[in-house]
Order: C-alpha cells, then structure tokens, then sequence
C-alpha cells in the first residue's frame, strides 16, 4: 500500500472536508456548497464510502482528500501529502520532494529564524529598549507583541546577514527570501535597518516575510514628515515578492484571528498593522490588517474560506480609489456581503480605540452596507438638490451600481438612488449602460467552465451507471441491463472499462462491495466512478420508477449503440458499391437488415417489470 492510499485511509474524507465548508448528510452522501466557485445551490457532493468528492456544477472535477488540499491551498501533490501525513501520524517512506518545495522549506526555514532573531532583540536585548518604549507608547501589551512575533531590526548593515551565515545558510538562498539587498558593487546587506518589525505568516502559521516600520526616533533622524524620507526611505517597506510571499495573497494576522472569524461569521478589515493589532487587544479579533488601501482578488479568495461577511474600516475616501473599486467588484462577484464602518472618532482604528474601545465596537455594530455608504457619503460631499451635485453624486455612484452582480440588488438601489435625486429610474438605469459600454473594450471570449461539450450518448453511458452502481441490488440490475447490452455498445473508454471489470467482478461475488471496487479503479477511470457514484440520483431510485428508468436508459443505449453500427455499415456498403465487391455488399446488406430489425423491435417493445 502506498503513502497516499494509507493516508486516505487514516482521514476520514467527510470529516476532513467539513473543517472547511459546512457540509449535510444527503442520503449515502454528503452535500455541500462548493468551496471553488460561487453558487447558492450545494453542487458539492462527498462520498464516504469512495472517498472521494465530485463538484457538479462549474467546476465538473472531483478528487479525494489529497486533491481537495491541493486545490484549497494550491499546492503541489508532494506538498498535500506532507501536510496530511502529519495529521495523519504518517511516516512518508517515499517522499521526494521537488527542487521547487524544497526552495520553500528553506525559505520558511530563513524567515523564521530571522523572525526569532528580531523578536529576541526587541523583547530581550538592549539594542530593542526604544522599540519597546515605542510599542508602550502605542498601547501595546507585551503579550500581542510575543502573540505576532514582532520585533526589532538593528541599524547595522549586516547583523542578520552574518546571524543566518552562521546558522549555515548560504547567501543566495538568504537573498531570494527577500531580508537582505544586493549593491551595484555585489555586496549583500540587510534589507531592514532600524525597524520596528512585524512578522508576515501565512494562514498555516509559516513565517513568509516581514514589514518593518521606522520607529519615530529614526524618523526625526531621516527628517521624515510623512510616508518618505529625502533618501528615499519609506517609513514602512516590505518584504519584497518571494516564492513564498505575495503581497496580495496575504492577511496581516490571519493566522491567529481565523477562528474567530469563522465563529463570529464576519472579518473586519483595517489598513495597518497597528489597526489590527490595537482592534485585537480591544476584544474585537476577528480582524486582520489588508495591507492597502484596496482588497485584492488574493485576498477576497482566503477571506471567503472563514466568512461570507466582510466589514471594511479604511479611509474614508477609498470610494474614489479605483483600486478599491475593483477590489469591491471582486468581492461582490465571490459572493461575499460587504459593510463599511464610519468611524466614531480618529483618522482610523487605531485613533479610535486609543481614545475609547467602545467607539470603535460601536463603529463595527452600526457599519453600513456598501452601497448605502457610497451613496449617503456622496449626499455629504455633494448638494443631492442642485444639477450640479446630482451629476457629481451619479459620477460617483453610478460606476459602483454597475458593478453589481445581482440584478435585484443592483434594481433596489436604483429605485433608492433616484428616488433621493428626484430623477426616474430609466435615467439611473441609462447612466449605468452608458458607464458600461465606456468600459468595454474586446477581449477574447471567456472559456466555458466545462472546457469540452460531453455528447448526450456519453452522458446517457454515465446515466446508466449511476443507475446500476447506486441500486439497492447491483448484481441484479447489472446483470439484467447486460442481458440487453454488450461492453462494446459502450462509447466512453472509462465507462466500458468499468463495465468489463463489473462483469468479471460478479462471476465471483454476489454482493457488491465498494470497498473490494476501489483498488482495481485506476487513476483513468476513478473520476468517472465517482461522479456515476455521487450523482444525485435519488428522485428514481424506488421501486417501479426506478425499474421503468432503468429499463428507458438501457434500451435508448441499445438503439445509440445500434446506430453507430448502422452508420457505419451504411457508409462501408456504399464504398463497396463503388468498388463492385458483389459478395461484400450482399453480406454487409445482411448485416444492416438484422440490425435494423434488432432496432425496430426495440421501438415495438413495452416496458416489462425487472425480475
């Protein structure tokens, strides 16, 4: 037996999978709604039994527990099974990794000791006493700042090149993680000199990079006013893009705040470390810090893995950021309801809380839906009674209402829009059209999810097998549809194959047994299983409709299958015809007349009870 099938067997796939989505029983099977795409109607099927999941809908893939990880985090095999075999308790006798998850490894490796590094020196060196007086400054408990790991970055040029050096790791790999720069004249040094430090981890908890702030003692020094000293240096930089960082695809603090968010339903998203790290002390820790100004599709993804339900406390002007624009119109399409808070007090968070916790709990509570905030901030800044201020407020508004996905949603704030402008609604519903046509601009069509149109013969062959391998007595059914039909009337190379390994498996069983099917279904034929076996098929599983389906299904296959045959023999008689092959033809004539006689008593037949 090999690793990955020991592992599947040590998981139990259903209760694995409902670590992720809410999942119900439905009958033998378990339904969900698909973690791959949006929908409202569960499509997500998983079959303890086999193992194995199938999604119905956009996505038409299914897998097992291996491939479920694979795809939710976007991993490698190697990587997923890693991951499983330790919660599986399994020594992986064959694991090989590739040079690219070993690059990772390494990488994480780095970080993490740079990130104990920084972490020693602010909370037990002297080179950290600023920092740490900085922090205190900030309100911030010792306990948050050994919770995220923060820390400090000495303003030598080269300690923690020289630290990771001795702790064995060559330059280069020191380099590609992104801590350290490399001069015009080739010489490595450290990336963050003199900055507070936040460690940046995935949601696994693996360190992938860092942000480093310029403490305000270093600021002075810089002659830093604002975001940029005169040399160029920012007061917060980076980690610089890494096979294991991507800004976009990263949650200040998700690693730690993820449960809460699952358990309250609802992510609060703030800008700034500070922000997040100030709400989390305040009590409110379902909040992670985004980074930005805007929401990015990275982002919108992993967020919806916890909650449906976002709530945005940015900058109250980010409704003219395009990039937030888009950023919305991303999380509108994933499905996910926005709000927005309106702060009680301060620039943002941070101010809030500092001044009193409760004004920024009270702010979350009294947060509004999206578009409500777009509109009513724009009756603020604009004069919704004069021409002017109509046109200013539609050139503000209306480029969001176009960007919403749900017709009915987008029809109500319509209704609301023009209603408060004192205007019709055709005229919004015009301004909108017109907003679009501006953006559009051709591309290329979008591919259909299911790359490839399955002929309806195809599906029918499927159909029948859900039939037989979902019944309440398989042999029986098997046996009666095989009395009709012959594995070469089967079109679909998975589909004959199955059958062939059916026929031969009750010459020696009476029952059918899942369990005993499982290990002789290849890597080329599983999937097709799966979906015969997951298929929702329990509107004609009883009695006489369940006969009576059975029955249509394996006749109209017959017929399929009879058509192939006499096509074929039609166009070989004609090739004969015009080679003058008397003999051929009159033995090929007689072939088509049987097969046409095998049809027509298929159309006469009626409808027999199954014994």
């Amino acid at each position: 037996m090999t690793d990955a099938e020991i592992i599947k067997q040590k998981i139990d796939i259903v209760d694995y999978i409902s670590e992720f989505v809410t999942v119900k029983k439905a009958g033998r099977n378990f339904k969900a709604l698909c973690p791959f795409h949006n929908e409202k109607t569960p499509s997500f099927v998983i079959s303890p039994d086999r193992g194995s999941w199938h999604c119905f809908g956009a996505c038409n893939t299914g897998g097992d527990v291996i491939t479920f990880l694979q795809r939710w985090e976007n991993l490698e095999f190697v990587e997923a099974l890693k991951i499983l075999a330790q919660r599986a308790g399994v020594a992986l006798t064959s694991y090989t990794p590739t040079d690219a998850i070993r690059l990772k490894d390494k990488l994480y490796e780095i970080n993490h000791l740079a990130s104990e590094f920084y972490h020693f020196l602010l909370t037990a060196h002297k080179l950290g006493e600023k920092s740490r007086q900085y922090l205190k400054d900030r309100g911030i408990y010792d306990e948050t700042a050994k919770t995220f790991a923060l820390g400090y970055a000495p303003s030598s040029w080269d300690s923690l090149l020289k630290f990771l050096i001795k702790k064995g790791y060559k330059v280069d790999d020191i380099y590609t993680s992104g801590l350290v720069i490399k001069s015009s004249e080739g010489r490595f040094y450290d990336r963050f000199r003199g900055r507070l430090m936040f460690t940046l981890r995935d949601h696994r908890g693996n360190v992938i990079g860092f942000s480093g702030r310029l403490i305000p003692e270093n600021e002075a020094r810089l002659h830093l006013p604002s975001a940029k000293a005169d040399g160029g240096q920012a007061k917060y930089i980076n980690t610089s893009e890494t096979p294991v960082y991507i800004k976009g695809n990263t949650l200040y603090g998700l690693d730690v705040t993820k449960e809460s968010i699952k358990k309250t339903n609802e992510a609060i998203l703030v800008e700034g470390e500070f922000d997040m790290l100030t709400s989390f002390q305040s009590g409110v820790t379902n909040v992670v810090a985004i980074k930005g100004s805007a929401i990015t599709e990275g982002q919108v993804i992993l967020l919806k893995r916890y909650s449906e339900n976002i709530t945005i406390a940015l900058d109250s002007d980010f409704a003219g950021n395009e990039a937030a624009r888009r950023g919305i119109e991303v999380a509108d399409k994933a499905g996910l309801n926005v709000k927005i808070v309106e702060l009680q007090y301060g620039k943002d968070p941070a101010d809030c809380i500092e001044k009193a916790p409760h004004l920024w709990k009270k702010s979350i509570k009294s947060a509004l839906p999206i578009y409500d905030f777009i509109i009513n901030l724009s009756f603020k800044k604009y004069n919704k009674n004069d021409v002017l201020g109509k046109k200013k407020i539609g050139s503000e508004v209306v480029p969001f209402l176009a960007k919403i996905s749900n017709s009915i949603v987008q029809s109500h704030y319509i209704k609301y829009l023009s209603r408060e402008l004192g205007v019709t609604e055709d005229s919004v519903e015009t301004a909108i059209v017109n907003f679009q046509k501006k953006k559009l601009s051709p591309r290329p069509s979008a591919a259909d999810p299911i790359s490839k149109k399955t002929q309806r013969d195809e599906i029918l062959e499927e159909y029948l097998l859900s039939l037989l391998i979902q019944s309440n007595d398989v042999k029986k059914y098997f046996s009666y549809a095989m009395s009709i039909l012959v594995t070469g009337d089967f079109n679909l190379p998975s589909v004959k194959r199955i059958m062939e390994i059916l026929t031969l498996y009750f010459k020696s069983h009476e029952k059918f047994d899942i369990k005993e099917i499982n290990p002789v279904l290849t890597p080329e034929i599983a999937p097709t299983f799966d979906r015969a076996f997951l298929l929702d098929i329990v509107n004609v599983l009883d009695g006489d409709i369940y006969s009576k389906e059975l029955s249509r299904v394996v006749k109209e296959l017959k017929k399929t299958a009879l058509r192939r045959r006499i096509t074929g023999l039609a166009t070989k008689v004609k090739k004969l015809e015009g080679e003058n092959k008397e003999e051929e033809i009159r033995t090929a004539n007689e072939e088509l007349r049987k097969l046409l006689s095998q049809m027509n008593d298929i159309d006469k037949s009626s409808y027999t009870k199954i014994q």
